[in-house]
């Protein structure tokens, strides 16, 4: 094991995201390198055979130890190197809490990524398709999510109490890949001040906005229409392919 782990990642990937927006929030000392998806690095099977076989990003390596899903990779970050207890939990009930948000996310707001994704960058990847099915897809579980983070919000400032944890973080950057693309309207957000102000509030945090950056120009690029060439051929978002490979 080491005192800096290396960080497998691409900024636009919502988990990604959460996971360096958490080590920066903890100060923790990592080696950044940045996973090439454009060009499909990622699909390769040397990659998965080295890091991880689903091909996914995030993966945390620690010397010979390797670990991917955001979530298992902060649990143990946050375990490694004695993160502050907000994070994952100082009690019994808390840390079930935030394990509670961290399994529902994956099955939920995690797969309303759906609505950004093909709304985005399935043109980038497999041309021009009618993806109105998928981005209805997503767009439901998306909705559907905001309606439960909603009333969770009446109960405390943050998803798992009144301080910001791990779950809060990877609620977060799904939401600011929506507001890049442009997925949600004012009037979308207007049906949920609660999650308006929780989302305002993560925003306002001191590293929200530099972890957010290349997410934000690349949706700005999207929304003008400007396509971004990909040599990859899955899906950037799980959960979201018909057919692996060939959606259509």
């Amino acid at each position: 094991m080491s005192s800096t782990v290396r960080f497998l990642h691409h900024p636009t990937s919502q988990p990604c995201r959460a996971v360096h927006q958490f080590m920066l929030e903890v100060e923790i000392p990592f080696e950044d390198e940045v996973v090439d998806l454009i060009e499909g690095d990622n699909e390769q099977q040397s990659f998965k055979d080295q890091y991880n076989p689903t091909g996914q990003v995030p993966i945390l390596c620690d010397g010979d130890f390797v670990v991917w899903e955001s979530s298992a990779i902060a649990f143990y970050l946050n375990e490694k190197f004695a993160a502050p207890d907000n994070w994952f939990g100082a009690t019994m009930q808390q840390r079930a809490n935030i394990q509670q948000y961290l399994h529902w996310h994956s099955t939920f707001l995690r797969r309303g990524a759906g609505a950004f994704f093909y709304t985005h960058f399935a043109e980038c990847i497999w041309g021009k398709h009618d993806y109105s099915r998928e981005i209805a897809k997503g767009r439901y579980t998306l909705d559907e999510s905001m309606v439960l983070l909603e009333a969770w919000l009446t109960k405390s400032k943050y998803l798992c109490g009144d301080e910001i944890s791990f779950a809060d973080l990877l609620g977060y950057h799904e939401f600011v890949s929506h507001v890049a693309g442009a997925i949600l309207s004012d009037a979308d957000w207007q049906k949920y001040p609660r999650v308006r102000q929780w989302f305002d509030t993560i925003t306002a945090r001191p590293h929200s906005k530099a972890v957010s950056e290349m997410i934000m120009q690349v949706g700005a690029m999207r929304q003008a229409g400007t396509l971004i060439p990909m040599n990859r051929k899955t899906s950037l978002a799980k959960g979201t392919e018909i057919t692996p490979g060939i959606p259509y």
